[in-house]
């Protein structure tokens, strides 16, 4: 796969690392896969049939109206409707939150269809790509009804429309971007915080298509030819082709100094490869292997530019090397003086030869010859011109376009021809020559050294157009595949067939489907609120108020954001319950947020008992059990009050409750952190578990059943940990969202229950029966999410140095 031998870098330093020591230190790159494969071609045998909902599309369709047309207002149009208000963002935002939950709830009914999610997010990216290029047509169309309408015609409003007409395909380019980049930022914050957790929990990945490839700039791109959209995002220079394809060339100098070090794929196309492809110098660039039906129009130029410049393995098989991490360079053209020196991310035990400083040399040899090859190719001066430039063309005030100032300032387009296209100015282009020549002037007498900053920087940025060059071109690829289906005919048929995949609502949901499926039940033992009553009493204070403004209160606010509702409400206890539908994933999500909720409940609790201490009154109790049932639970009406029959109910009183043995002395207790425990007696039978003794202060236990349901519900990772007494515990952690989206840690740790003989704990006796405790401690709960991360991070270094180039 690799080169033997490196001649370049063997003629400088007779030492040179092997490829597995050279990549220690870099960052690995995962080729993205989508697995468009395994779903079944539509009715026109080429595309995969795709329905979302119509409620989605209208509300895309209606903001991006918006948008194009405030867009034509800010460029001297007429006033065209309203303009895009907070309300139309937010309903874009519900739409795909709703349509996103929507497929997490088939992928958690059905494990098997977990790339559900990946054609899910190819159909949105395809549908907000299309969205402002369909609205600009939209516009068109209704401009040339117009004008070619009898009324039109009349009075010379033909001519003021077709004139508009024209106007609009001049401002398209511009419109099309700056609504992608509006609608794309809109996504990516939903994207980036709250979907990207609730994926997590549900399938245990945030991203079932990278970042990069879904929110890529190269997308939002007219073309590669509109360079004050480019400047944006890349140097000029990427995309230069006025002597020379100066991506290419700047490719095969990496590849060509590099390449005993990387891939045989990423072996750059050589200048004499193009008379194979019948190219000259003056012919057209014709492209190779054209596939059929691609729906490549909008990346022609990008594939051709790939064509030209990189191996079509690398392109179009998606092959990666650590040319995709724009990082790489940074570390490879580090000054040997920083950081200790070169590569010192390695902190493996076995020290890497690169970092003895006598491969220094090495390092600046490399480095040198790299310098000297770009300065050679005049890729120097034009990386230079390339980030001052845009600047100083805003300086101007489109006095010259951007392209002609970057010409000049890298020396290649004479003053004479400036000055034919500024003699029009008041002062015939005296200001502007001013600005220009000083900026040429630092240019000119820059210190080495700070060109060489400006390589640097030049190559990571090259790195990372190559990437999301490469990007684009499969995003293409793969939503080229898809055909998203609009008119009822094609969708029946295609439904009929079994090959439609729908992507419905939430409130596209028929009414049948929110029947009950099962429930969880919530018990809170209250303790201390009889005694608490007594004393507020004798202060002349009000229970009823108390207990509502500090307790009761508080739990209501909380109902809502975790799905629960109340059974039962009395001083002494608390009954909740949260119901799971076939609604979107967040509802079947009924134990985690029960959970959720059980631990929002102890922080009242605590705030509650604040207010105790203040008026110097006993502190508040809680005992907490969750059950699950998965059943549909049972209603009774005492006239108009609805009663919950369940046996959840009777399991979660059970859970709640607190022995007055093993309150009455607690010094069995081995970790103050663990605030449940569950214990049998001697020779008690299995059966007995009514009989079972229970430690429950401000603790929450989860029954067995509800615990099988948790594991269902989201991606919970295993962690054992030692106690300061040597005793190993095993806890399982993961995130899950509310229903208002917002993201929780839940931590669980699995006990096997302890046995309770002549008033005291037995070691001998330990059953192979577990119970539940959602931890509260917070420092457990942090040592546990440390023990994870750090679980992960090994795993991430063991996989990167498996996945590494070698």
């Amino acid at each position: 796969m690799y080169s033997a031998t490196n001649k370049r870098i063997g003629k400088l330093l007779n030492r040179t690392p092997e490829v597995e020591e050279f990549l220690l230190p870099l960052r690995s790159c995962v080729a993205p896969q989508v697995r468009l494969n395994q779903f079944q071609i539509g009715i026109d045998n080429q595309h995969i049939d795709v329905a979302l909902s119509h409620k989605f599309r209208q509300v895309l369709s209606e903001l991006t109206d918006k948008i194009v047309n405030e867009d034509l207002v800010k460029h001297g149009w007429a006033k065209m409707g309203k303009p895009p208000s907070n309300h139309d963002f937010d309903g874009l935002r519900e739409v795909y939150r709703d349509i996103m939950r929507g497929a997490l709830e088939q992928v958690h009914e059905n494990e098997a269809l977990k790339d559900l999610l990946q054609l899910l997010h190819l159909v949105l990216l395809k549908m907000l790509l299309e969205s402002p290029a369909e609205a600009v047509n939209r516009l068109r169309s209704k401009l040339q009804q117009d004008a070619d309408s009898p009324a039109g015609m009349d009075n010379g409003r033909s001519l003021e429309l077709h004139e508009r007409i024209a106007n609009l395909a001049r401002l398209e380019p511009g419109i099309r971007y700056r609504a992608l980049r509006r609608l794309f930022k809109i996504v990516m914050r939903l994207e980036s915080k709250e979907l990207r957790k609730l994926r997590k929990s549900v399938v245990g990945r945030s991203w079932t298509v990278p970042k990069q490839v879904l929110f890529n700039p190269l997308l939002h791109l007219p073309d590669l030819t509109s360079e004050e959209f480019i400047i944006n995002h890349y140097p000029l220079l990427c995309v230069d082709r006025v002597d020379e394809n100066y991506f290419a060339l700047t490719n095969r100098i990496i590849t060509e100094i590099f390449q005993g070090y990387l891939p045989v794929f990423t072996k750059a196309v050589e200048k004499a490869d193009a008379k194979a492809t019948g190219q000259t110098a003056t012919q057209p660039f014709q492209i190779r292997n054209r596939e059929l039906h691609s729906g490549f129009s909008e990346f022609l130029q990008g594939q051709r530019l790939l064509e030209r410049s990189l191996n079509e393995e690398e392109f179009k098989s998606i092959d990666v090397s650590w040319l995709d991490v724009p990082a790489n360079i940074e570390i490879l053209m580090r000054r040997p003086s920083q950081d200790g020196g070169w590569f010192s991310r390695n902190t493996s035990q076995n020290v890497s030869p690169w970092q003895n400083p006598e491969c220094d040399k090495l390092q600046q040899k490399l480095q040198s010859e790299l310098y000297k090859r770009l300065e050679r190719e005049g890729i120097t001066r034009r990386a230079i011109a390339s980030y001052r430039a845009p600047r100083l063309y805003r300086q101007l005030k489109g006095q010259l376009p951007l392209k002609e100032v970057y010409l000049y300032l890298a020396d290649q387009l004479p003053r004479k021809a400036l000055s034919k296209r500024l003699a029009s100015t008041p002062d015939k282009g005296a200001s502007a020559f001013k600005a220009l020549d000083v900026v040429l002037s630092y240019i000119r007498k820059m210190p080495s050294a700070k060109q060489q900053d400006y390589v640097s920087r030049y190559l990571k940025d090259f790195l990372t157009f190559r990437r999301d060059l490469k990007l684009a071109y499969y995003s293409y690829q793969q939503m080229s595949r898809l055909r998203v289906l609009q008119d009822a005919e094609s969708i029946k048929l295609s439904r009929d067939n079994g090959s439609l995949y729908e992507f419905r609502l939430g409130s596209d949901q028929e009414t049948g489907d929110q029947k009950v499926k099962a429930h969880v039940v919530l018990k809170a033992d209250v303790r201390g609120s009889t005694e608490i009553t007594r004393q507020l009493v004798e202060k002349r204070l009000n229970p009823a108020t108390h207990f509502s403004m500090n307790f009761f209160g508080p739990i209501t606010k909380l109902l809502d954001r975790f799905g629960a509702q109340k059974v039962f409400v009395e001083g002494d206890a608390l009954i909740l319950t949260v119901l799971e539908t076939g609604g979107v994933s967040t509802q079947a999500m009924t134990v985690a947020n029960a959970c959720g909720l059980a631990r929002k409940m102890l922080l009242v609790m605590e705030a509650q008992n604040s207010q105790n201490r203040a008026y110097d009154l006993p502190k508040l109790e809680l005992g907490l059990g969750i059950a699950f049932c998965d059943d549909t639970p049972a209603y009774l009406y005492d006239e108009k009050r609805k009663i919950m029959i369940s046996p959840a109910i009777n399991q979660a009183d059970r859970l709640s409750s607190c022995s007055a043995e093993l309150r009455k002395d607690t010094s069995w207790r081995r970790s103050q952190r663990h605030r449940v425990e569950v214990m049998q007696l001697e020779n008690q039978q299995p059966a007995d578990r009514g009989k079972r003794l229970r430690y429950n202060v401000n603790g929450i236990e989860l029954d067995p059943p509800a615990f099988e349901k948790l594991k269902s519900e989201m991606v919970l990772h295993k962690v054992k940990l030692r106690s300061r007494s040597g005793e190993t515990h095993y806890y399982h952690v993961g995130r899950f969202m509310d229903r208002l989206g917002s993201s929780h840690w839940l931590v669980v740790r699995e006990a096997k229950l302890k046995v309770w003989q002549s008033g005291q704990l037995s070691d001998d006796g330990d059953t192979e029966h577990f119970f539940y405790e959602v931890v509260t401690n917070t420092d457990l709960v942090g040592r546990v999410k440390e023990k994870l991360g750090k679980g992960r991070s090994s795993k991430r270094d063991q996989s990167a140095e498996t996945a590494g180039l070698t």
